[in-house]
């Protein structure tokens, strides 16, 4: 038997968000999130609730410059995500780069 390889299908959805460096400098408030970046620190307090319930978190990401925040609504506001984010360009040629295989 003769295997192929498979990768997962390249993903078509567009993330809003920002590559960060050493200067740079962000707020976001709503009504469910504030959150702010300075000095490569991002800091984020989010309050919760529902029936019978309600909270309030805060988080504090030490970031490295290069790190990927992405938008994801008025609810979350900016999150440093899981999974390695990268331009199209960088896409495209790490695809081009296994297109022998």
């Amino acid at each position: 038997m003769e295997y192929t390889r498979f990768i997962k299908k390249p993903s078509l959805t567009f993330y809003p968000g920002i590559r960060v460096t050493a200067d740079t400098e962000l707020e976001f408030k709503s009504e469910y999130c504030v959150q702010e970046l300075k000095n490569l620190v991002f800091r984020c307090t989010r309050t919760v609730s529902g029936e019978n319930y309600e909270g309030t978190y805060e988080t504090t990401v030490y970031l490295q410059p290069g790190d990927v925040l992405i938008y994801e609504d008025d609810i979350r506001g900016y999150v440093k995500p899981v999974e390695d984010f990268v331009t199209i360009a960088q896409a495209a040629a790490e695809l081009d780069a296994i297109k022998e295989l």
